[in-house]
């Protein structure tokens, strides 16, 4: 009996290797999941401030007409949104704080191309191809509204 518990100690010393290597790639990666699973609170930023007064926005696509519509005003009973592609349909106070997020970020001023408007609205708004494209935006300051049209067949 004392040979065999050599020759499982003899073997068993070579598991303890592999056991302490097996351990330090468990340590290992425990650092990592515990890295991983550190939770960084950041504050919640403010939307940014929309640079305009208001934003009438039409777009049509090949298969369905005003398939995104969106106007957005400093009156939240003057907002609505509908996008038949996404199956939204909102007025009011919620179409108005939906807006207010998505053009805060779009960053948009009257001195930018119209080309560089139309794609960051169409972003914006999910829409990669269309027929027509209307908007309308009465810029902060200024007295006339900016219209940005395209149409493609």
């Amino acid at each position: 009996t004392s040979a065999l518990l050599l020759g499982a100690c003899g073997d068993n010393n070579d598991e303890v290797e592999e056991n302490e290597l097996n351990e330090s790639e468990v340590q290992k990666q425990e650092e990592v999941t515990t890295e991983e699973d550190t939770v960084v609170e950041t504050p919640e930023e403010e939307p940014k401030e929309v640079a305009f007064e208001t934003f009438n926005l039409k777009i049509d696509t090949a298969d369905t007409k005003e398939a995104v519509v969106a106007q957005y005003s400093k009156e939240p009973k003057d907002s609505l949104y509908s996008n038949e592609l996404d199956a939204a349909d909102i007025k009011g106070e919620e179409a108005k704080e939906l807006l207010h997020s998505v053009l805060g970020e779009l960053q948009l001023n009257k001195d930018m191309a119209d080309e560089d408007v139309i794609q960051r609205v169409t972003l914006a708004f999910g829409i990669e191809e269309y027929k027509n494209f209307n908007l309308e935006i009465a810029y902060n300051g200024e007295k006339e509204v900016k219209t940005y049209t395209d149409s493609k067949k």
